[in-house]
């Protein structure tokens, strides 16, 4: 396969506007010089937009484009002349002139209004949308979609192929109930199509389920297609795992044996801090379940969403930094507009592609440093949070935050992988954020796996429902955890109490009362963020505990906003906070609330103390660890006899992302704007760092190096650990350590 031992460097260029303003500008020589201009090696262009128009000689299928310049089979011949690679996008499920020719193959929502990829304002009426969504369950399927994706290979001679933007999930605001849904699946199951999506449904249950395998067959048949025009094409998705509530997410984990790989497409970043392109690159690949398949992760070349505008250079060069790092691939975005309107980011990617370049062998056949695996189950997110997957994401990315803050090496690792992953040699820790949902097959693995010596990390209600929505009525594994699992206590604010005699040198410099809890952003009927402030009622069986659930002294505060405050502590109860135990040759550590979600919601460093002290306390020590700046992102890899080390500073200006804090009853009228979002203007040095690294898996004599700059570091020996001097970061460094010949 053309794309195994490469580091894939991407230009993604977008020709997007239904009147094709630049169209006529842009030719095979104009794409080929840019690509060679930004030093990537594959690009990336439409091979049908969204208006139905193509942009290849042949089509039997849709018009060609009317005012364009560019030839895509002459494109992928000069492309392959200077070494690039060419992937086309086609199969977009928005396609305007599809919906003109059969507006009954449109997807439509319970009302029967038409679904759309296009941003209208919720009270307008839709009338003649440009990106109408087509039905994968209408004859589109048969008569488009799949001759579409083959013939767009076959007639250019691409060397890939991404669905972009393929689009059919089972969310109730996307759902589909269009005429031909609602045949199949009455064909299907004997049942009308539910016109309510409630899982305490069972036949909305198999509803939920059915629009994913109308989804993975589509996809399916489609890959068939594209390998019978090229078997060597890769095939490749648009996850988009940060959007569509992160059902692209589940269609991956669903479909990891027939995709080759993934986009992860990162439109979100400038609206979100550093930390958003490294999960969403750990969780693809996690979810692809083979490192060997790539995932391509943007960094768009415009600022959030204005595609004519260059964004600051330090936001293209961390982002791409941060991609690489967490060991994907960057795909650089610009549309024709920006183009010949702001070309500046062009330089910037140039740049940092350019140093891409110089590396890549140090990229290729690199293996993560194995310490945390931090676990994602698509069937908690998708069964026991299907109405609000935002609560099981945060606990998860929360997790993620601390580790990267402190500077653990982590991984994510699928349920689906638990099998082959949960190995105490592999992942000394693993972490199970907020996992409702676990199976008996999972729950004696886990089992398995503390027993031979690992450590457990599990929080909140770990596995009280299996896979067929049926509940233990109890924790997994909570005869080693040492609690009996009780119910759940709602409360909108609690605390979480430290003040245990026994263990209170663990807590040191803490509040003893640590506040669990937060006010509403919505502040529509209810005070409280529901379930932040939830406790699991853990009852002590044979655990050792940490710390002791506490009241608040009233249902919210009554101090300074009277309402959204938080109350005051009150009376310690008899009901675990956190716990620890041991089992076999191994550990367990229980946290009886959301602690992830509280740290990805606040960032408050107690939340992560609570997390980082008892797991550095319990657990053997970590293979790399840096002395510095939460602010500096470590990613540690191992290739052949080298550790190979990405140092990743976001030290930058102080960025503004704000919201509002949401409305009530007496609401005057803003001071200043609630919506404000400011990029990285200035990358700030940081200075002193010092990269450990133990002994036992780098020996003694060593060459200590940058090799992109060609410096040379210096190191100690001391104790248990090398220890490298580094004198300063400014954007990146790559740190690799090698015996001395």
């Amino acid at each position: 396969m053309w794309w195994r031992n490469r580091f894939l460097r991407a230009l993604q260029f977008n020709i997007e506007d239904p009147y094709g303003f630049f169209a006529d500008k842009i030719n095979a020589n104009t794409l080929v010089s840019l690509a060679k201009r930004v030093h990537a090696n594959v690009l990336i262009v439409f091979a049908r937009d969204g208006w139905g128009r193509v942009f290849y000689e042949g089509s039997r299928l849709y018009p060609r484009h009317h005012n364009s310049a560019l030839d895509l089979r002459e494109l992928v011949s000069k492309a392959k002349d200077n070494g690039i690679h060419v992937i086309v996008m086609a199969a977009h499920t928005a396609n305007r002139y599809i919906y003109r020719l059969h507006p009954n193959w449109a997807q439509r929502d319970i009302k029967g209004e038409v679904l759309v990829l296009e941003h209208y304002p919720r009270a307008a009426k839709i009338i003649d949308p440009h990106w109408p969504q087509i039905c994968p369950n209408s004859p589109a399927l048969e008569q488009f979609f799949i001759p579409e994706v083959e013939e767009a290979v076959k007639l250019t001679g691409a060397d890939g192929l991404l669905l972009d933007s393929f689009r059919y999930f089972p969310d109730p605001q996307r759902a589909c109930f269009c005429q031909y849904c609602k045949t199949k699946f009455k064909s299907e199951y004997g049942e009308e199509l539910p016109h309510r999506i409630d899982m305490e449904e069972e036949t909305a249950r198999h509803a939920w389920e059915w629009r994913y395998k109308v989804n993975l067959r589509a996809i399916e048949r489609m890959r068939r297609a594209v390998k019978r025009a090229n078997p060597e094409a890769l095939y490749l998705y648009n996850s988009h795992p940060a959007g569509w509530a992160g059902r692209g997410n589940i269609v991956v984990a669903k479909a990891r044996k027939i995709l080759d790989g993934v986009f992860a497409e990162a439109s979100e970043v400038d609206i979100r801090g550093p930390g958003m392109l490294t999960i969403i690159t750990k969780l693809s690949k996690a979810l692809l379940g083979d490192p060997n398949k790539p995932v391509f992760v943007s960094r768009n070349l415009f600022y959030d969403l204005r595609p004519v505008h260059s964004p600051p250079d330090p936001t293209i060069r961390l982002g791409v930094w941060e991609i690489v790092s967490a060991g994907g691939y960057p795909q650089a975005t610009i549309f024709s507009s920006q183009f010949f309107a702001d070309p500046r980011a062009v330089d910037a990617i140039a740049d940092v592609y350019e140093d891409l370049e110089k590396i890549e062998e140090y990229l290729v056949g690199r293996e993560p440093l194995y310490y945390v695996g931090l676990l994602f189950d698509p069937e908690t997110h998708d069964k026991y949070y299907w109405s609000k997957p935002e609560y099981y994401i945060g606990e998860v990315e929360g997790f993620a935050l601390m580790l990267m803050h402190n500077h653990i090496p982590w991984s994510i690792v699928s349920m689906q992988d638990i099998d082959r992953e949960a190995e105490p040699n592999k992942y000394p820790i693993l972490v199970a954020a907020g996992t409702s949902v676990v199976s008996e097959d999972s729950e004696e693995k886990l089992r398995g796996y503390i027993a031979e010596g690992g450590l457990l990390v599990a929080t909140h209600e770990f596995g009280i429902m299996r896979p067929d929505f049926t509940y233990r009525e109890a924790l997994a594994l909570q005869d080693i955890f040492g609690v009996n699992y009780e119910g759940t206590l709602r409360f909108g604010f609690a605390y979480i109490h430290l003040g245990i005699p026994e263990v209170k040198d663990l807590w040191n410099g803490l509040p003893e009362a640590v506040p669990i809890g937060d006010h509403s952003v919505v502040f529509a009927r209810e005070r409280v963020e529901p379930r932040l402030g939830e406790l699991a009622r853990a009852r002590l069986t044979h655990a050792k505990p940490l710390a002791y659930a506490r009241m608040g002294r009233s249902g919210y505060g009554y101090e300074y906003t009277l309402g959204k405050s938080t109350p005051a502590p009150d009376s310690v109860l008899s009901l675990a906070a956190i716990t620890y135990n041991e089992y076999g040759n191994g550990k367990t550590l229980y946290y009886s609330f959301r602690l992830g979600a509280h740290y990805s919601r606040l960032g408050i460093p107690d939340y992560a103390q609570l997390f980082l002290r008892p797991l550095l306390k319990y657990a053997p020590q970590p293979p790399v660890r840096l002395i510095g700046s939460e602010t500096v992102q470590l990613e540690a890899y191992r290739k052949g006899d080298s550790i190979i080390v990405h140092l990743v500073n976001h030290t930058t200006n102080q960025r503004i992302l704000s919201a509002p804090t949401g409305p009530s009853k007496q609401s005057p009228p803003g001071f200043d704007p609630a919506y404000r979002v400011h990029p990285a203007r200035v990358l700030v040095p940081v200075r002193d760092l010092t990269l450990e690294v133990r002994r036992d898996i780098v020996g003694d004599k060593l060459r200590v190096w940058n090799p992109l700059t060609g410096e040379e570091y210096s190191y100690t020996t001391e104790g248990d650990w090398i220890k490298v001097s580094i004198p300063v970061i400014e954007d990146h460094v790559i740190v690799v350590i090698e015996p001395r010949s």
